[in-house]
């Protein structure tokens, strides 16, 4: 299972492919919308981990 940490470092790299000079503009939101995605996700995985690490 991917972890908080791989999102973020994901997130990071499609930030950095879709600031490539000469990106299609298509393609720059598509990159930028996935890197949120990405974002979103390791905040709810740091929110699971939290929830779950209180219950015990």
């Amino acid at each position: 299972m991917i972890n908080a940490f791989e999102c973020r470092e994901a997130a990071k790299d499609y930030k950095a492919k879709a600031k490539i000079a000469g990106t299609a503009t298509k393609k720059i939101t598509l990159l930028t919308n996935i890197a949120h995605t990405l974002s979103g996700l390791a905040k709810q995985l740091e929110m699971l981990d939290s929830h779950e690490h209180e219950s015990k």
